[in-house]
């Protein structure tokens, strides 16, 4: 008789969102077992953090440069290009204005000091004791080089910005240059992929030792984080509705019906790419928009056009400041919402980007990043709404842009309607 065959698991062939929940999971149980012996884990959270500022830099830098060098692929459709990035970009500003209300409404963190022991050892407490003319004055780095040594993100960002500027402006001599850049993304996109790999054991070590020490209450602070980004999203569909109603004179009601199975998809595969043949079906067929817009700017809109992420990246910088009681200033979030816009745009290809950008934000204006593992634990519950978040905004962006060019088709485009 032959005997009957079970599936076998394996950990490693799991997608890294279930290695991460499981590892959450797991540290919760061993932290409650075996309480404050766990802590001896404690330096493999800290290990996962390094990791993180180690790529901080690299990938900032040459994912900038990598998306000014992809602006050649859409010269010839400069101006729907042009009015769909400067949307993009309002639409992640506000976005990130939306978690950062809704963190601070929430408290979020507010009431989880027992988090940090003493000035911890995941990272030095920095107070921001931004000023405004002192921030704009040092904007641009006198020294590229000790920019990069020392990790200041908002001078690394703004040379990568002017770098790419002038390479696109320098064209074919540039070539070889562009080339090694983008060599260098590739590269570094592996490396994103080797440190993220390491974040299940991170999160594990950290989720443990918090649970140790401090019991399962811990986890009330987490679940008004996860509340924050749920709260912000909601917020900016309702931006979406009232602009459609307002600039179209479509109700809300019949836009969001039209777009319902994209939104459930994305919620369910927590991925905007996966998602894409759906967005472009109900895009032409339930929100009858023409082709030559809709296969344009919604896969322009997947890689750019990222409010949820949005969200997620503020609301987890406040999060993250009230567990350390840092008081944010204006200079502060002004900062960390042009930061998020344009490093999230840049960084929207790397693998683990949300992590990676949630560093630089946190970074540039003086959140220890002990919080990240911890919040990573969490993530899978925040990527479902973020995901039908930006999957909703690349829908709204690209309804309203074909709305006003609707008597205006340029040539380029026609092209795409006999794919």
């Amino acid at each position: 008789m032959e005997k009957k065959r079970y599936p076998s698991f394996n950990w490693f062939k799991l997608p890294l969102w279930q290695q991460i929940f499981i590892a959450l999971i797991l540290g919760i149980i061993a932290g409650l077992v075996f309480k404050e012996k766990i802590l001896v884990l404690q330096p493999v959270g800290v290990l996962f953090i390094r990791a993180i500022h180690m790529i901080i830099v690299p990938v900032l830098f040459f994912s900038i440069i990598n998306a000014f060098l992809s602006v050649n692929d859409v010269r010839s459709m400069r101006r729907i290009a042009g009015k769909a990035v400067v949307l993009y970009a309002i639409c992640m500003l506000l976005a990130a204005i939306s978690g950062i209300l809704a963190a601070t409404l929430l408290g979020a963190g507010k009431e989880a000091h027992f988090f940090v022991n003493g000035a911890t050892d995941l990272g030095a407490i920095q107070q921001g004791g931004l000023n405004l003319r002192s921030f704009v004055e040092n904007l641009i780095p006198e020294n590229p080089v000790m920019a990069f040594s020392t990790g200041n993100v908002v001078q690394i960002l703004v040379f990568a910005i002017i770098f790419g500027v002038a390479m696109n402006r320098t064209q074919e001599t540039a070539v070889p240059v562009a080339q090694f850049c983008r060599s260098c993304f590739d590269v570094v996109i592996k490396l994103a992929l080797i440190v993220m790999s390491f974040a299940p054991y991170g999160v594990f070590a950290l989720i443990a030792g918090v649970m140790g020490q401090y019991g399962f209450h811990a986890l009330l602070p987490l679940m008004k984080f996860i509340g924050s980004v749920y709260l912000g999203c909601f917020g900016m569909l309702i931006f979406y509705g009232v602009v459609l109603y307002v600039v179209c004179g479509e109700s809300p009601l019949h836009f969001f019906k039209c777009i319902l199975t994209p939104l459930l998809t994305a919620f369910t595969t927590a991925s905007s790419a996966a998602t894409m043949p759906v967005t472009l079906k109900s895009a032409e067929e339930q929100l009858k928009i023409n082709p030559v817009y809709s296969r344009f700017l919604i896969p322009l809109g997947v890689s750019l056009n990222l409010n949820g992420v949005s969200i997620y990246l503020s609301a987890a910088a406040v999060f993250a400041a009230n567990v350390y009681g840092i008081h944010l200033g204006m200079e502060q979030y002004i900062t960390m919402v042009g930061l998020i816009v344009l490093t999230a745009m840049g960084a929207a290809g790397v693998p683990g980007s949300a992590v990676v950008v949630m560093g630089a934000v946190q970074s540039a204006v003086g959140i220890p990043l002990g919080m990240l593992p911890l919040i990573a634990g969490v993530d899978r519950f925040n990527d479902m709404v973020q995901t039908a978040t930006s999957v909703a905004g690349d829908l709204f962006a690209t309804r309203l842009i074909s709305s006003l060019e609707k008597h205006s088709v340029p040539e380029e485009l026609e092209e795409l309607e006999e794919v």
